[in-house]
């Protein structure tokens, strides 16, 4: 499994002791490959993601590797090669995007890539917000504000949260290609409720239900709602 950027085994979570949010979830990430994260409200998608960025601290976990060696979520080497963008976050909202930047590629030690970040900024009509603080901004743009600053970086492994909520449709298009270039640099774990942003920028589902998560399902851009059903009940043809 030398091509597996993660690997984890047995991750229970949860927010009071005896009831369980997350079971017993295994998966794996390969290098270069873009997963999609799939699960009904309250399954427990934004938990996996804030337990694998070590912010979610009630959890349990067997085995986890990065890079093919022993890890876990709050060891340094794995901080500096991940990065999540949430649904929602609140943190920097006095910062601006430049601000915000910097303090990222310092955080993070890696240096910038000026054309792959203005690439971002002219697809995603952001030029005319790099100035403003984060709490100024739309829904949509605050997304782009983290989207753009993680995906500069240019790691291993980016966590995506429900990427897609209060984007337009032009930037939602620029997103999907995107994610889907970002295979070059590396892999992204995505988790999303809607059917076009899976088959539009994946190339495997995974389904959280029930505390557990499914198989990988390879996608081949012709998924559909049928399809994703018979996989949670359990129904896929052999």
């Amino acid at each position: 499994m030398n091509n597996v950027i993660l690997l984890v085994e047995n991750l229970k979570s949860w927010y009071e002791e005896g009831n369980l949010v997350l079971k017993d979830v295994s998966f794996h990430i390969n290098n270069n490959e873009n997963v999609a994260l799939v699960g009904s409200n309250g399954s427990g998608k934004t938990t996996l993601i804030k337990t694998l960025m070590d912010i979610h601290p009630k959890f349990s976990v067997k085995n986890m590797k990065f890079m093919d060696k022993g890890s876990d979520f709050s060891d340094e080497n794995f901080k500096l090669n991940r990065i999540a963008v949430f649904t929602e976050d609140n943190s920097f909202k006095y910062w601006t995007f430049e601000e915000y930047n910097n303090f990222l590629h310092k955080s993070y030690n890696r240096n910038f890539d000026k054309s792959y970040e203005e690439y971002m900024i002219e697809e995603f009509n952001f030029k005319k917000y790099l100035k403003k603080p984060c709490k100024d901004l739309s829904t949509g743009n605050k997304k782009k504000f983290f989207i753009i600053a993680a995906m500069s970086l240019k790691l291993p492994l980016v966590l995506l949260d429900e990427p897609v909520d209060g984007l337009d449709f032009e930037s939602t298009s620029f997103l999907y290609k995107l994610i889907k270039e970002y295979k070059k640099y590396g892999s992204v774990f995505m988790s999303s409720h809607i059917l076009e942003s899976i088959n539009e920028s994946c190339d495997q589902l995974v389904l959280l239900k029930d505390g557990y998560l499914s198989e990988k399902k390879e996608l081949d851009g012709r998924l559909n709602m049928e399809e994703i059903m018979k996989v949670f009940k359990g129904e896929e043809d052999d």
